[in-house]
């Protein structure tokens, strides 16, 4: 070979290792799917499931899947993502009937940080929070076995090129070996892949060990004045929540009432606007009637710790509103109470019948509770027919089987939702889905009363797309002292 020829295979091996060596740069912070959430909200009169697909590192297209349920009036809700507290400027129309049809549409967040979807029905508007990460640096170690390739392969092509040079080519020989030993202790050496995380909630926990049953079960809670900052469930410590529940004019019963909630830290006084998505939802809402109805809604957030929902209260009197939520980070799952009063005519239900057989939409329910004693294990069960059949089609609602919520006796010895001394409680029947994914004919939940006394119960599950509520009136026997 010719010198002349050599230098220009010298050079055609110099640009394949810069050609090389660059390539990957570029493709270093190749971008991947950083997770799905699953979120619900009460957003005026329709409940919407939204499923997000957060966007990959760096940004970029953002599928949304929009699931109306219940009762939904026919119409169109709007969509589009923007950075946090912007104003959309294109959002995107999306029909919302008839319930259980989904409808996907692709919203753009072109850059990392905090974005806002924003949801609109003409009156009320959504904020649901999602953070487009920032594109992850290359790791050393990538550098290292990158480099190290590099240098191995272009000094051993250099060294074949020139074997007629004994020096040279044992040269550029050995430092094709130490090139080479970079690479491979790198890539020996480096950490053990991880899966890509997301801020996506966590999937449903898998059945309990005590038969696959979970829940959160209430506390007795220190008073609240509604309109007035409303005291936490939890004890005080750092990282409480306090909820101020607002409503822009007079309560009436009868008339769509707009309640607003702002969250603060109760040991700073600070916005609270770190809320984690738990069981598909920011803040699960159990709003209690003094006719013993329950409404369990998911209000929207509207701005950095404001959520909003409309409720429609029937009758006079306190309403005790309970809101759940979870924290980012050890702040843990927290319950914090307050009341609304609404004028109008006084509730004249009776309370709900025991364990036993009721119709409800179009089924049969048949509730049975085991012996219930305070401080021991009760289990309540419901089973579902229709037309003398088993009901085998219930679909999961906030990621399982069925809930139970229940309120305990005030100082008067009956459940009052106006009342801190009634202690309140959700349970989840965490069952698996059977084989075509739904559920039935039976869901159960196992809970433990702290107290003696009457207890209010709803038991509510899931069927085409409409929640079904189930109350039941349950009486706990005070706890025999053991011989």
């Amino acid at each position: 070979m010719t010198e002349r020829r050599r230098r220009r295979v010298g050079v055609v091996v110099l640009l394949a290792a810069l050609g090389a060596l660059l390539a990957p740069a570029a493709i270093a912070h190749e971008s991947t799917p950083v997770g799905v959430q699953r979120i619900e909200i009460s957003l005026g009169a329709r409940e919407l499931v939204l499923t997000i697909t957060a966007p990959p590192e760096g940004g970029g297209r953002m599928p949304v899947v929009v699931l109306p349920r219940g009762d939904a009036p026919p119409g169109a809700v709007t969509l589009a993502a923007v950075p946090a507290g912007g104003t959309p400027t294109s959002p995107v129309t999306v029909p919302v009937a008839p319930a259980g049809q989904p409808h996907q549409v692709a919203l753009d967040a072109g850059t990392p940080g905090v974005w806002d979807v924003v949801v609109a029905d003409g009156t009320q508007v959504a904020r649901i929070p999602v953070t487009v990460a920032a594109p992850a640096p290359t790791p050393g170690w990538v550098w290292a076995v990158r480099v190290g390739a590099v240098l191995g392969i272009v000094a051993l092509i250099a060294a074949l090129a020139l074997r007629h040079r004994p020096r040279v080519a044992v040269s550029l020989g050995a430092v094709a070996a130490v090139g080479v030993t970079v690479a491979v202790t790198a890539a020996v050496v480096a950490p053990p892949a991880t899966s890509a995380t997301s801020a996506a909630p966590a999937a449903p926990m898998p059945p309990a060990a005590s038969g696959g049953h979970a829940g959160h079960a209430g506390m007795a809670m220190p008073p609240a004045d509604p309109m007035l900052p409303a005291m936490p469930m939890t004890m005080p410590a750092a990282g409480a929540v306090t909820v101020t529940a607002r409503t822009a004019g007079p309560a009436t019963a009868g008339v769509p009432l707009d309640l607003a909630l702002d969250l603060t830290d109760s040991s700073t006084g600070a916005v609270v606007d770190d809320l984690a998505i738990h069981d598909d939802a920011l803040v699960h809402l159990a709003v209690i009637g003094p006719d013993g109805g329950l409404a369990h809604v998911h209000p929207i957030r509207t701005a950095p710790g404001r959520y909003e929902v409309r409720l429609a209260p029937s009758v006079g009197g306190r309403y005790g509103v309970f809101a759940e939520m979870e924290r980012a980070g050890d702040g843990g799952h927290q319950v914090a109470r307050t009341a609304v009063d609404v004028a109008g005519p006084a509730s004249t239900a009776v309370a709900a019948p025991g364990p036993g057989g009721r119709d409800v939409a179009g089924m049969r329910a048949g509730v049975t509770a085991s012996e219930a004693v305070a401080g021991r294990p009760t289990r309540v069960g419901v089973t579902f027919t229709e037309n003398g059949a088993p009901v085998t089609d219930l679909q999961g609602w906030l990621g399982m089987a069925g809930h139970l919520v229940l309120l305990g006796p005030g100082a008067a010895g009956v459940p009052d939702p106006g009342d801190p001394a009634s202690a309140f409680g959700h349970v989840h029947d965490m069952s698996p889905a059977g084989p075509a994914g739904t559920y039935g004919p039976e869901v159960a939940f196992e809970h433990t009363f702290a107290r003696a006394g009457r207890h209010e119960v709803w038991v509510q599950v899931q069927r085409d797309w409409q929640v079904v509520t189930v109350p039941v009136t349950l009486d706990v026997a005070p706890e025999t002292p053991s011989p």
